[in-house]
């Protein structure tokens, strides 16, 4: 059997090992892929006076889960335009904080000591995770949006108030007459006006790079929808009583009338009631000032006749109040009633405009169409002006925020697995186990060859084993300078016969391991079988087959000498491709045997005195040389 060597079947299947490799990385790295996840991560500090005792600017607890509430979670998906659940993205949100080593270690001892740590953290890291499917972009996104998206929640909730509403954006719906458009724009307008005017006084000087305006800019930009849109567009309504369905409006405003008639009366009727209680505290007060002072003449008026005694309002259970309170609900009642009183008769007025309009012919200054183009006209620039002060809102919430909130650095996207170091150590533990897998596959198929190829008695390739090198060279014409060799021990039969068949199979096996010898360092020697051997030998003209044949012939010699009554008689016949003109190896072979049968004596052992040696001599037998 051939020897064991790691080399040779590393060798022998270094393509099926590379093959196994490159497979086996391919399959660790697609599986890594499909569970792959990337962290998006970003580091923010709460830098408010508050922070470190775990509060807000305006004093509430800080929550840090905030960051990945449904509201900025909803609103980061919205500005995306990403069509995902907001409770999917939820949870792959998560919050760390980050307390600086030393203070871990003073933690930790703390712990130790059995004591509570009271340190706060005022930094924390942002997590989002994402799969595969979406990739490292989206991550990316995903965490950037939430962020940008909480530091202008945290803004409007804990610094700033909220962005004004756009009330225009309920004549969508197109539900208003004409007259009730207007007033809705007005009143919309207004409360911006409003807004604008309280944002110019507490932003002076804040001006937004998006938008390019400052509040001032702003408030200008509303006033002129104010003063001269909205009026214009009073008037065009107001010149004919245009209306969508006079029927339906003047209902409406008769209704209106009617419920603020019964405000008026209703709150009237408050404030005498109060105005009474009001006046009775007074008396009540000069009383008991006079008791104190000894200015009555009443011997029965003590403290029991203090204020607290004054109950004013008889459907809650002893409701106590003082006298600022009853002056300040009594200021505010009768300014509500002045309020609804206007705006009572501003209805009145229109009612009766309309009422003069429902009989009234005439051509008419606008269409109904011309006046819907002005409303339109109007809640365009509403629009459109109020994108203005969002987007300057928010800009300016981000400033505010700033202060408060702050990003120690930017997003980063990492891997959850290194795939790059998973395939290269894949690449190396699969080539490692092809590599013994190789050594057992050989090593197996060196005992499958032995057993079916070498003839365990002389240990050289068999008939089949000899078969099998023919075949592989059958199918080619053979090289130049190839050379064969049928070799036949003669001695076989009479070793056998003389001193029995294990002394001349160790005579064989000895005679094999010269030719094997050889056959390893230039060619290939095979056993036929009846004693004969095959030699090729690829490259080796006549004179280096001549000095093989003669250095078989010395080691037989030297085998003679050494084993004079079982020498080794052996006849040989050569040929070679070049100079016999034989290109196919089994012609080559066959030419070869027909020399060895001509007896072409290799080697003969010298005959021995008397006995069966001296009959060997008398037969022919001796020492010749080839031809």
């Amino acid at each position: 059997m051939r020897k064991f060597s790691i080399l040779r079947y590393l060798k022998q299947f270094s393509v099926l090992i590379f093959l196994f490799a490159v497979i086996g990385a391919l399959a660790i790295y697609f599986y890594g892929m499909n569970r792959q996840r990337y962290i998006a991560s970003a580091l923010i500090q709460y830098t408010n006076d508050g922070a470190k005792e775990g509060y807000t600017p305006d004093g509430s607890p800080l929550n840090v889960e905030e960051i990945y509430s449904s509201t900025v979670i909803d609103a980061a998906l919205a500005e995306l335009g990403v069509q995902a659940h907001v409770d999917s993205v939820r949870s792959n949100c998560y919050v760390e904080e980050v307390i600086p080593e030393k203070q871990q270690k003073l933690n930790e001892a703390l712990l130790e000591k059995g004591e509570d740590p009271s340190y706060i953290a005022d930094t924390y890291r942002v997590y989002y995770v994402g799969d595969h499917e979406t990739g490292e972009e989206y991550a990316w996104s995903i965490l950037d949006a939430v962020i940008k998206n909480y530091c202008e929640f945290y803004a409007e909730k804990y610094v700033e108030e909220p962005l004004q509403n756009n009330g225009v954006s309920v004549l969508a719906g197109g539900e208003y007459d004409y007259i009730e458009s207007a007033q809705v724009l007005e009143d919309s307008v207004s409360e911006m006006l409003d807004y604008l005017l309280d944002k110019r006084a507490s932003h002076p000087y804040f001006r937004s790079v998006e938008t390019g305006y400052t509040y001032s800019d702003l408030y200008r930009i509303y006033g002129f929808l104010y003063d001269y849109e909205i009026p214009s567009l009073y008037a065009a309504i107001l010149t004919n009583a245009e209306t969508g369905d006079i029927d339906v409006l003047m209902s409406r405003l008769t209704k209106d009338c009617e419920d603020m008639q019964l405000y008026i009366e209703n709150r009237q009727e408050r404030a005498k009631s109060l105005k009474k209680l009001i006046d009775n505290y007074s008396e009540r007060n000069k009383e008991m000032m006079d008791y104190h002072y000894h200015s009555s003449g009443s011997q029965d008026i003590g403290t029991e006749y203090i204020l607290k005694d004054v109950e004013y309002d008889r459907d809650h259970n002893s409701k106590e109040t003082t006298y600022d309170g009853l002056i300040q609900e009594y200021v505010d009642l009768n300014t509500g009633i002045r309020q609804k009183t206007i705006e009572k008769e501003h209805k009145e007025y229109l009612l009766s405009v309309f009422e003069t309009a429902r009989g009234a012919k005439g051509r008419k200054t606008f269409t109904p169409e011309e006046i819907r183009e002005k409303i339109d006209h109007c809640v365009n620039l509403a629009d459109e002006y109020y994108q203005d002060v969002e987007k300057t809102g928010r800009e300016l919430n981000g400033y505010l925020s700033a202060n408060y909130l702050t990003m120690l650095s930017s997003i980063r996207v990492q891997p959850a697995v290194n795939l790059k170091l998973y395939v290269a150590v894949a690449v190396v533990l699969f080539a490692l186990v092809g590599g013994v897998g190789a050594v057992l596959l050989g090593r197996a198929l060196d005992f499958i060859d032995y057993f079916r190829y070498v003839d365990k008695t002389v240990q050289l390739p068999n008939r089949a084993g000899c078969d099998a090198y023919i075949d592989e060279r059958a199918v080619r014409l053979l090289d130049e300078n190839f050379s064969c060799l049928a070799l036949k021990m003669d001695s076989l039969s009479s070793l056998s016969s003389r001193y029995g068949r294990e002394t001349g199979d160790g005579v064989l096996k000895d005679f094999a391991m010269i030719l094997k010898s050889f056959g390893d360092l230039y060619g290939f020697v095979g056993y036929n079988g009846g004693g004969v051997f095959f030699a090729f030998f690829p490259d080796c003209p006549s004179e280096k087959l001549h000095a093989i044949l003669e250095a078989v012939g010395r080691q037989v010699e030297k085998y003679n000498k050494a084993n004079p009554e079982r020498g080794i008689r052996c006849v040989c016949g050569r040929a070679v491709s070049s100079e016999d003109g034989v290109f196919e190896i089994r012609d080559l072979l066959r030419l070869a045997m027909q020399r060895m049968r001509a007896g072409q004596i290799l080697s003969d052992p010298e005959p021995a005195s008397g006995g069966e040696g001296a009959e060997d001599a008398q037969n022919g037998a001796g020492t010749l040389t080839t031809e």
